[in-house]
């Protein structure tokens, strides 16, 4: 009988030890943060935003990665670090953003897909981009000479027809949330030997498209070869004679050195495409109310900041790359270039037409 009573003792006490040991593990893992990581399995994903979620709830600190593409001293990333800036004041340091630029994190696509996974917070990406994601309406802010100009830009995006398109990220579950457009940046043409003023100019161009369809279908219906390139690898594909051109904005021929490569500059602005900054869903409806409005108005301010450095800069990148030697080439007929992409205007649209003629309307 005393045997039997000390092996039940003996029995009890063990349980104790595994169930202290189970809790003590859980409690560990919780605080764990999670690592950063160019790319991650689905699993690992699935982990990161349950960690961060549970972190959320809690009230502990939250870490946010934001990625991007653009250069280290480009504007968007200086609203990037902005934004970083008033996330941390305004939760009193609670709530971080860590910005990782220039494609540290992977090229746009990359990115995207983490963040729509939830292996990473948050992004910068433009419309074209979403449109591949699944967000169809978003290839009309994209399509060329859509906008007559930059406050034309600004006054759609700002209002309900903007919003409205954001509201598609959320009701076609596409795993993403969209806290906001930053002001839209003039895309030009450039060129590294070629003096491009005419359409006919641009038969047999090798032109560098990023890997989405509206702008291989635009450089296309132009009369060019489209050839898709990762934007890390666009200097070098300049300089070696893989592609004769790209488009850009003006800050980002300048900021990513393009002009030691090339010498022309169609003076054309045939896209005014606005940026949009992104946050995985899961991890947004998992925040409280109160660290969603604190993110929600830091997006807010920062993009009002970022709307004056873009502003006070935009004469300033024209000038500095003529002082680099870039000379800019009126074109000869714009309505021939307007022509040629017209077409493209029903083929983006189907589906979409109200919504393509409010776009025109609000302008």
């Amino acid at each position: 009988m005393k045997k039997r009573i000390l092996a039940l003792l003996c029995s009890i006490t063990m349980a104790a030890a595994l169930i202290g040991c189970g809790n003590s593990g859980a409690e560990n893992a919780a605080e764990e943060t999670p690592t950063v990581q160019e790319s991650a399995p689905e699993e690992t994903a699935e982990s990161t935003s349950e960690e961060t979620g549970a972190e959320a709830s809690s009230g502990e600190e939250i870490v946010l990665r934001l990625a991007d593409v653009q250069a280290e001293n480009d504007v968007e990333t200086q609203f990037e670090y902005k934004f970083a800036e008033l996330v941390s004041e305004k939760s009193g340091g609670r709530i971080k953003v860590e910005v990782y630029p220039a494609g540290q994190l992977g090229e746009m696509a990359d990115i995207l897909n983490s963040v729509q996974m939830g292996a990473l917070e948050m992004c910068r990406t433009n419309p074209s981009w979403l449109a591949d994601l699944g967000a169809e309406s978003m290839n009309l802010l994209s399509l060329p000479f859509i906008f007559e100009d930059l406050e034309s830009a600004n006054r759609v995006l700002d209002g309900e027809v903007g919003d409205k398109m954001l509201q598609e990220l959320t009701d076609k579950s596409l795993g993403v949330h969209g806290l906001g457009y930053l002001q839209p940046s003039s895309r030009y043409f450039f060129f590294v030997d070629d003096e491009v003023s005419s359409l006919a100019d641009m038969n047999n161009l090798k032109i560098r498209v990023p890997t989405n369809s509206l702008a291989t279908t635009m450089v296309e219906k132009l009369g060019a070869s489209a050839t898709p390139i990762s934007y890390n690898e666009l200097y070098s594909s300049l300089q070696t004679g893989i592609v004769d051109g790209a488009d850009n904005p003006l800050k980002g021929i300048l900021n990513m050195s393009f002009f030691e490569v090339s010498s022309y500059v169609l003076d054309m602005a045939h896209q005014y495409e606005a940026s949009l900054i992104l946050i995985n869903d899961g991890f947004w409806n998992k925040l409280s109310a109160e660290d969603q409005k604190i993110i929600q108005d830091a997006m807010d301010e920062a993009g009002a900041y970022y709307k004056e450095i873009a502003d006070a800069e935009l004469d300033g990148y024209r000038a500095a790359l003529e002082e680099k030697g870039m000379t800019f080439v009126e074109p000869d007929d714009m309505q021939e270039w307007k022509d040629a992409v017209s077409p493209m205007y029903a083929e983006y649209s189907e589906g979409y037409e109200e919504l393509l003629q409010a776009i025109i309307d609000a302008q």
